[in-house]
């Protein structure tokens, strides 16, 4: 059985074709999925897609959209939370074009202190970050159910960092690629227990899948990975919550 950590199953290219993806994901193997929604146009689908009983519903504030967030954003998040939703995907994105870092960090410490006030799990976007994140991490603490910084493709000292804050690491696609090797290493160097797998689909397809990703792929990235793990478990202790 496969875990997806991380994907957005609410994207408009998933559409008419959802009902597809999500039976191809069923014959992959794939039992469960985390969707995170990423501004608040798509909450209201995430919990709709979570009535679903293979489906985790997520809802964040993704930092590329802080700029364009409502003024209401934080009270809507928060009912969305108080609906059945996980926290995320939020973080940090200081790319080049990016809205400003501090906004993005003023969105994130709001985000960690509504999911530390109910204790949800945080499903974390960090792209060239990694210092700032872990630093505002160990000034708010992270929710005792935990997290995961998603997508991770980042140095092994990096990932141990956020290990010893108590985050999972979610590989995806970096693991198919054979030159991979940072990606690789920092796998090699984490506990077993604190290693999951995503697709992050329809976004980031693995190595040789061309057109949009989706779950059913997540088969070629558990392949791809330098050691056997139990991802499945340490997904579902994870988001115990929302399993039977």
């Amino acid at each position: 059985m496969l875990f997806d950590a991380h994907c957005h199953l609410q994207d408009a290219r998933f559409g008419a074709v959802l009902e597809g993806v999500l039976r191809r994901a069923a014959e992959a193997g794939v039992t469960r999925m985390v969707c995170c929604g990423t501004r608040e146009e798509d909450w209201d689908r995430v919990l709709e897609l979570g009535r679903r009983p293979e489906i985790i519903p997520m809802a964040g504030l993704h930092p590329w959209y802080v700029d364009s967030a409502s003024p209401t954003w934080a009270a809507r998040l928060e009912a969305a939370f108080d609906a059945g939703a996980g926290a995320g995907e939020c973080g940090l994105d200081f790319s080049d074009g990016r809205p400003p870092r501090a906004a993005q960090e003023a969105a994130l410490r709001v985000q960690l202190d509504l999911a530390l006030r109910r204790d949800l799990p945080v499903s974390l976007h960090c792209v060239k970050a990694a210092g700032r994140l872990l630093q505002i991490l160990q000034e708010t603490g992270l929710p005792a159910a935990g997290g995961l910084v998603h997508a991770f493709s980042g140095a092994p000292e990096v990932a141990l960092s956020f290990q010893a804050l108590g985050l999972h690491l979610s590989f995806g696609r970096a693991l198919t690629f054979p030159g991979a090797t940072r990606a690789r290493a920092s796998f090699e160097a984490l506990r077993e227990d604190r290693i999951l797998f995503e697709t992050d689909s329809p976004d980031l397809p693995p190595c040789g899948v061309e057109g949009p990703n989706e779950p059913a792929h997540l088969a070629r990235v558990a392949a791809a990975a330098p050691r056997r793990v139990p991802a499945f478990e340490n997904a579902s202790r994870l988001f115990r919550r929302w399993l039977p």
